[in-house]
C-alpha cells in the first residue's frame, strides 16, 4: 500500500489540524514532496509540530522520511490540472480521478454478495439523506422496474421508525460517503436489532457505518480529490450502484421487468399504436 493511500485511510481518525496536512499530501502528492516541513505548515496553515505528529502517525520518524515513501508512491496516471485548462476540463479530470480511485477500491466479491443479497431480499430499503438520499431514491426508481420491492428513506424520523420495524429477510442498502451520517447509523443500528442485513456504500471502511454493515462497498471520496469546488459528491457512489445494477440486470427476470416497465411507461406517456 502506497503512503498515500495509508494516509486516505488514516483520515477519519486524524485530528482537525492533521487532516488539514493530510489533505494537502493527497490532493497534491508531487508538490509536498517538494516542501519542507516550515513551508508546508505555512501552506496547510498548521504548525511544525502538528506536521511531525502527523508523519509519525504514517509510521515515519521525520518528515524527510514520509517525502522518500511519498516519492516512492505510484504516480496517478490521471492528468494533472493546469490553470490554463478551461472549467470543463477540470470538471473532466475530477470525474476521471474520481473513477479511477473507485475503481481501485472495488472488490468483486464484495458486489457479487451485495447483488445476491438485493436479490434474495424480502425487502430492500435504501437509506440517505442530503445529496445521498437523490441517490437512494434514484436506485430505488431502478430496482422497482426491475420487479424488487424497494423503498427509499430520505427522512430521518421514518428511517429510524424503518429501523425499527425491520424483519428478517429485510435488507438495507446504507448510502453514506463518510460513514458517518448520526441518523442513518442510528437507524442502520436499531435495525440490526431486527435482524436486517445491512449493504454500506462509503468511503471510510473504518467508519461506524462499516463498523454496523454486513458488507461494505468502498468508493473514493471526493474530497480526496478536490474540496475546493462544489462539484457531484455523488459520482463515486453513482458508478458502483451502476455496476450493482448492470449486474442484476444479468438475470434474465429483472431484465424481462425491467423491459416491461419500460413499455409500461411509454404506452402511458405516447398512447398505444
Amino acid at each position: 500500500m502506497s503512503i498515500v493511500n495509508t494516509v486516505e485511510e488514516a483520515y477519519s481518525s486524524l485530528s482537525r489540524q492533521e487532516r488539514k496536512v493530510a489533505l494537502k499530501v493527497i490532493q497534491e502528492p508531487k508538490q509536498v514532496q517538494k516542501m519542507t516541513i516550515s513551508s508546508l505548515a505555512k501552506d496547510a496553515d498548521v504548525s511544525n509540530a502538528t506536521i511531525t505528529r502527523f508523519v509519525k502517525k504514517m509510521g515515519c520518524e521525520s518528515f524527510y522520511a514520509f517525502k522518500i515513501l511519498l516519492a516512492e508512491s505510484p504516480s496517478n496516471p490521471v492528468a494533472t490540472v493546469s490553470t490554463q485548462d478551461t472549467v470543463a476540463d477540470q470538471v473532466y479530470s475530477y470525474y476521471q480521478k474520481i473513477l479511477s480511485g473507485t475503481r481501485e477500491r472495488l472488490d468483486s466479491d464484495n458486489l457479487h454478495a451485495a447483488v445476491d443479497l438485493i436479490s434474495k431480499a424480502r425487502r430492500v430499503y435504501l437509506y440517505g439523506l442530503g445529496s445521498s438520499g437523490y441517490t437512494a431514491q434514484e436506485m430505488t426508481q431502478r430496482l422497482i422496474r426491475m420487479g424488487i420491492a424497494a423503498f427509499s428513506m430520505t427522512d430521518t424520523h421514518i428511517m429510524y421508525i424503518s429501523g425499527g420495524i425491520m424483519q428478517p429477510g429485510d435488507v438495507i442498502l446504507a448510502i453514506s460517503l463518510t460513514g458517518a451520517t448520526i441518523e442513518v447509523n442510528s437507524s442502520v443500528a436499531l435495525a440490526k436489532k431486527k435482524h436486517a442485513q445491512v449493504i454500506a456504500i462509503t468511503s471510510d471502511e473504518q467508519s461506524r457505518l462499516a463498523e454496523l454493515s454486513d458488507l461494505t462497498l468502498l468508493v473514493k471520496n471526493s474530497k480526496f480529490v478536490n474540496n475546493s469546488r462544489f462539484v457531484n459528491s455523488q459520482f463515486a457512489i453513482t458508478y458502483e450502484l451502476d455496476i450493482i445494477a448492470a449486474m442484476l440486470l444479468e438475470n434474465a427476470q429483472y431484465r424481462d421487468q425491467m423491459n416491461h416497465t419500460i413499455d409500461l411507461i411509454t404506452d402511458n406517456k405516447f398512447g398505444k399504436h
